[in-house]
């Protein structure tokens, strides 16, 4: 925590959490913690993934409030008060959600979204990652065994977002990465000029859509390549409610805190022959139970033109 200091956002003040502006000065707090670490001399990319990813289970973006709207200050606050985390950890179970069933496990088990995105990567050219943030998932494929010789994009739509992925993918200059500029509801896919065949995939970014346009699956199929689609994203509720975590992501939908419309685009896109459906795993996976940790994953393919 050393050097990372609250910071005021005025452009806050007076909305409420779930504004995007939140989403913006979110990534520049973490964009703090990542510069303090490289500031001290640390300049392996592995090694200050590693250590943010730590550095979150450790501590948590807590804000200032008043009559539920946002204050304008944001500070990282700690999750645990266990003196010493690796002995709790170990003697602590918590229930979680394994393809839909609730189970018990220990804090250190985890999803390897990695390693199923890398097998998903065999035989492309691109891997392009809609609401990339700060590229977490495409560093950590290039550093998991993805092809090395491949082009990452990051299609991230804030200038804090894209701003961090560059200057962390600065310190892998072996990785051809790239940072682009992508709004899901103005879909630019100009990105994938030249590739003859993508990965496209979302992590935890599809849910903050308010919805889906026609446009989004309608301009993808007049890129003339192929593509396999894997949507990972806690919105398995749009498939039917089958567990009562499930239930609460609905309940968040119907309050404006989660996309509602995915199944009803995918159905959409599927009917006009623009995407295949591959498979549907719904309720994959939660550490927690809580709704929006709580997994599924969407698999399609885009035939080539």
């Amino acid at each position: 925590m050393d050097g990372v200091k609250p910071r005021f956002f005025p452009e806050l003040v007076g909305k409420p959490p779930n504004h995007p502006d939140y989403y913006i000065a979110a990534w520049q707090m973490r964009r703090d913690v990542i510069e303090s670490w490289i500031a001290q001399g640390e300049t392996s990319l592995p090694r200050l993934l590693a250590r943010f990813l730590r550095f979150e289970r450790h501590y948590g973006l807590g804000g200032t409030a008043q009559d539920g709207l946002m204050a304008g200050t944001l500070y990282f606050v700690p999750v645990s008060e266990d003196a010493d985390f690796a002995l709790a950890a170990l003697e602590r179970w918590h229930p979680a959600i394994i393809r839909g069933r609730d189970a018990e496990i220990l804090d250190y088990l985890r999803f390897d979204l990695t390693d199923m995105l890398v097998e998903f990567a065999d035989g492309v050219d691109t891997v392009l990652e809609l609401g990339s943030g700060y590229g977490l998932q495409l560093f950590r494929m290039f550093h998991g065994g993805a092809p090395a010789d491949i082009r990452y994009v990051g299609g991230e739509p804030t200038d804090s977002g894209r701003a961090l992925a560059e200057r962390l993918a600065a310190l892998e200059p072996a990785m051809r990465f790239e940072s682009v500029d992508f709004d899901i509801h103005t879909p630019d896919w100009s990105c994938l000029e030249g590739s003859r065949k993508a990965l496209i995939f979302t992590s935890w970014s599809l849910m903050y859509a308010d919805f889906i346009p026609d446009e989004f699956f309608r301009a993808l199929a007049a890129w003339p390549g192929e593509a396999t689609l894997v949507f990972c994203e806690p919105l398995g509720f749009q498939w039917g409610i089958s567990h009562p975590v499930s239930q609460a992501q609905a309940d968040i939908h119907e309050n404006g805190g989660l996309n509602g419309d995915l199944v009803v685009a995918l159905d959409k896109a599927v009917r006009q022959g623009l995407i295949e459906p591959l498979l549907v795993a719904k309720d994959v996976f939660a550490r927690r139970t809580d709704p929006f940790d709580l997994m599924s994953v969407v698999v399609c393919a885009k035939p080539a033109a």
